[in-house]
């Protein structure tokens, strides 16, 4: 069905859930009906089925070409260019990985387990949307928080959101996996990353959605050596963790015996306080 001007926003959204439908299971069809409606009519969506609202020409305009975009397995969050992450809204676009549950559970232990010191570090490898450093910030004011990434482009849009949820975050432009740029880096009391860990290999897995739009460099790694960013954390942190320091980590599932293997012998050699790590699905 033709979305028209005047139509009423319920019937839109009905419509919107149908046609999405082709490509999307119910209820996530669902799920971005409501983000897509209450992004551009404001009206959340516990009223969407029940209000009165008809749409004007740019509010049906606004619907149609979201649509289209979704059904060219363009994920909504980089169309509507937001995701939320822990309690807050992160502008998105295709610089920077679409945040997941995954790693939110990750910066709640990290909460969780620092809420009560009095004052400590924190270095954030691989900045991306700026949601890990940025919401540890700003649910642990007592730390002071530095993160880094390779990408720019990345660092822009992690700035920004730093900017917009007013949390005072440093970054840095650096590839971590040269050892000649880890002079730029303090010491920390704790280290935490979502690294990549996607293999060439386990691309058939992945939804096609996100091997066509999410960044590639934030994603994979070689075959040959999937552990890399792993090594290099656990290697820096033998020159950049104070005592007792911490590190936190996001793994690979597939991954996850080889990399609590090698954390271990590296928390022998090392004497770490404590190494966390967080499995994920894709």
């Amino acid at each position: 069905m033709n979305y028209v001007c005047g139509m009423k926003l319920s019937e839109a959204y009905q419509d919107f859930v149908k046609n999405i439908s082709i490509i999307y299971p119910q209820r996530e069809a669902e799920n971005i009906a409501h983000l897509v409606t209450e992004k551009i009519t404001r009206v959340i969506h516990g009223s969407i089925r029940n209000t009165d609202l008809s749409l004007n020409d740019d509010e049906i305009g606004q619907i149609q070409s979201v649509e289209k975009k979704l059904l060219n397995n363009e994920p909504v969050q980089y169309i509507l260019n937001e995701a939320w992450f822990y309690d807050a809204p992160f502008y998105v676009d295709h610089n920077v990985l679409i945040p997941r549950p995954e790693t939110e559970e990750l910066v709640d232990w990290m909460i969780r387990e620092n809420k009560h010191k009095e004052s400590f570090s924190i270095l954030e490898i691989g900045a991306g949307s700026g949601c890990i450093p940025i919401t540890l910030k700003r649910k642990l004011p007592q730390a002071k928080v530095m993160s880094c990434d390779i990408s720019q482009g990345a660092l822009e849009v992690a700035k920004r959101n730093a900017a917009q949820l007013q949390a005072e975050v440093e970054f840095l432009q650096l590839d971590i996996l040269n050892p000649k740029n880890w002079m730029q880096l303090p010491m920390v009391d704790i280290i935490v990353s979502n690294p990549p860990y996607i293999t060439n290999d386990e691309k058939t897995t992945i939804a096609k959605n996100v091997i066509d739009n999410e960044p590639g460099v934030a994603l994979f790694v070689p075959d040959d050596n999937p552990l890399v960013f792993y090594e290099v954390i656990a290697v820096l942190g033998k020159t950049h963790l104070k005592p007792h320091g911490c590190i936190y980590v996001e793994i690979n599932e597939g991954l996850g015996n080889q990399v609590r293997v090698y954390l271990i012998k590296i928390n022998t050699m090392l004497n770490l306080g404590k190494i966390c790590r967080k499995k994920t699905e894709w």
